[in-house]
C-alpha cells in the first residue's frame, strides 16, 4: 500500500505540470500577438528613447566644448593682461614676447649678446 501511495503522488505531480505548459504557451502567444499588433507603437517608443539619449549626449558634448573654450579665453586674457603690464613697465617682453625680447636685444646690440644656436659659416657662401 505504501508503494501505491507513492506512485499516485508521482502521477499527481506529473499531471499538475502538464497544464502549466499549455498555459505558458497561451501566455507566449498572447505576448507575441500584442507585439505584432502594437509593433509601430513599440518602434516609435524605442525611437523616442534613442532620440532622448542622442540629444542628451549632444548637450553634454556642447557643454564640454563651451567649458574648454571658456578656459582658453581666460588663459588668453591672463596672457594679455601680463603683456599689458610688461608694456606699462617698459619691458620689451610686452611687445615681442619672452623669446622675441631676447632676439631683439641681440639685434640691437650684436656684440653684447651671442645666441647659442648661432654658427659661423666659412666657405664660398660667406659674405
Amino acid at each position: 500500500m505504501v508503494r501505491l501511495d507513492a506512485a499516485m503522488s508521482r502521477r499527481r505531480y506529473r499531471s499538475g505540470s502538464g497544464g502549466g505548459g499549455f498555459a505558458g504557451l497561451i501566455g507566449v502567444l498572447f505576448i507575441v500577438g500584442l507585439i505584432i499588433k502594437f509593433i509601430w507603437w513599440i518602434i516609435g517608443a524605442a525611437a523616442l528613447v534613442g532620440l532622448f539619449y542622442l540629444i542628451r549626449a549632444m548637450l553634454r558634448a556642447n557643454a564640454r566644448r563651451r567649458a574648454t573654450l571658456a578656459q582658453r579665453m581666460n588663459e588668453l586674457a591672463a596672457r594679455a593682461d601680463q603683456q599689458h603690464n610688461w608694456v606699462m613697465q617698459g619691458d620689451d617682453r610686452g611687445i615681442y614676447g619672452p623669446q622675441g625680447a631676447d632676439l631683439m636685444h641681440y639685434i640691437e646690440q650684436p656684440e653684447a649678446v651671442t645666441l647659442p644656436t648661432q654658427r659661423r659659416v666659412s666657405g664660398p657662401f660667406q659674405m
